[in-house]
């Protein structure tokens, strides 16, 4: 694939045209929704066919959503520490409660919590085009139109993350610890303990240790819990119009120098900020009707600034990436590079926190890559 100057200014004016007709775009937002549109049209003038796809999901959820129920389990939890026997074990319930949230939201994206969100409609966009012969094998190249809201602790300098993080962590041990500690020495020691008495209110020692430092540390939990929040929506320039803007000018390329047997994809998916549920509907829809069966999917992320290309091997989704894919991807960077010593390196590794859509297509079996 050659291509020149025209196809930069393409996507450049791509990436702007959106961001100034339609601005920031939340999932199952307006904006969203009107942004796929225009994006059709874009893809009308050179595809075969296109269309949207309408789904349903809970915006609210991910991350925001599970940060502040997992926030809300372990902030409550202190109240049961100063209770008699055997509400103190309460605390450590709710935290471990609060931390399997966590985990199982953000890392393994059970949605058992989904109940709680009320459920909005998004959409994903695609053309396609045609070879010049028999479709033999496809390609699908996306990125995502929706953006992000910006977490708090992006603004916070790097220093203060650091000991926020850890004092705001360390409350949720301090509390599982002295949590049990209060219910075993309850339970062998009882009233032994008890510095004083009232009601269901029981203070012993270990209420005097465990509450005096809690005056320090509960604000950097309540600093951290706040930091995974945020209000302001980004414009997604970068994260991830710049991802969609090169899929769809490969489409453009494609559509005037035509694969004789592959069948080529060119989308741009909604509400990937909120756990990759663009890619998740689309890959349950087009994946049961065998699309996707002899198919490679590219999923670009972040394309509009870099030091490095990054080829991911395996994401904190626990997707491990193919290496089928990955190594044609090498072999192409290694063959373009030798003709364009300017093109920028590649490099290959695991993302500890961190994913994009092509997490759910290896989940279900089929063939990803995320570059």
């Amino acid at each position: 694939m050659k291509t020149d100057k025209s196809y930069s200014d393409y996507m450049f004016n791509f990436i702007h045209t959106i961001c100034k007709k339609f601005g920031p775009r939340y999932s199952c937002s307006e904006a969203e929704k009107n942004a796929n549109i225009w994006i059709k049209n874009e893809l009308d003038q050179f595809c075969d066919e296109t269309f949207i796809d309408e789904f349903e999901t809970r915006p609210a959820m991910y991350p925001q959503g599970f940060t502040k129920v997992a926030g809300i389990l372990g902030g409550i939890s202190p109240l049961f520490m100063p209770l008699i026997f055997p509400f103190p074990i309460i605390s450590l319930i709710l935290v471990i409660l609060g931390i399997t949230v966590l985990y199982s939201e953000l890392f393994l994206m059970k949605g058992w919590i989904g109940f709680l969100f009320k459920t909005k409609k998004s959409s994903n966009v695609f053309g396609i085009i045609k070879p010049t012969e028999e479709v033999k094998f496809r390609i699908v190249f996306e990125g995502h139109t929706d953006s992000a809201k910006e977490m708090n602790i992006a603004s916070y300098k790097p220093r203060a993350r650091q000991i926020i993080g850890i004092v705001g962590l360390y409350f949720l041990f301090h509390t599982i610890i002295f949590s049990l500690w209060k219910f075993i020495a309850q339970l062998v020691s009882g009233l032994s303990i008890v510095i004083f008495n009232w009601g269901v209110v029981s203070i012993t020692v270990l209420d005097l240790v465990y509450f005096i430092p809690l005056v320090i540390i509960y604000p950097f939990f309540i600093l951290l819990l706040k930091g995974f929040l945020g209000k302001t929506i980004v414009l997604g320039a970068n994260d991830n119009l710049s991802a969609t803007a090169v899929a769809v000018a490969i489409g453009k390329y494609l559509s005037e120098n035509r694969p004789k047997n592959v069948e080529v994809w060119i989308g741009s998916q909604g509400s990937e900020e909120v756990g990759d549920r663009g890619a998740e509907a689309f890959v349950g829809k087009y994946g049961k009707l065998g699309v996707l069966d002899n198919s490679y999917t590219v999923v670009l992320e972040c394309c509009g600034a870099a030091e490095d290309m990054f080829l991911i091997e395996k994401d904190m989704h626990q997707a491990v990436y193919d290496t089928e894919i990955n190594n044609i991807l090498l072999q192409a960077h290694t063959e373009v590079k030798l003709k364009n010593p300017d093109l920028l390196n590649i490099r290959t590794g695991s993302l500890k926190i961190g994913a994009c859509d092509a997490c759910r297509y290896i989940h279900e079996g089929f063939k990803a890559a995320a570059l």
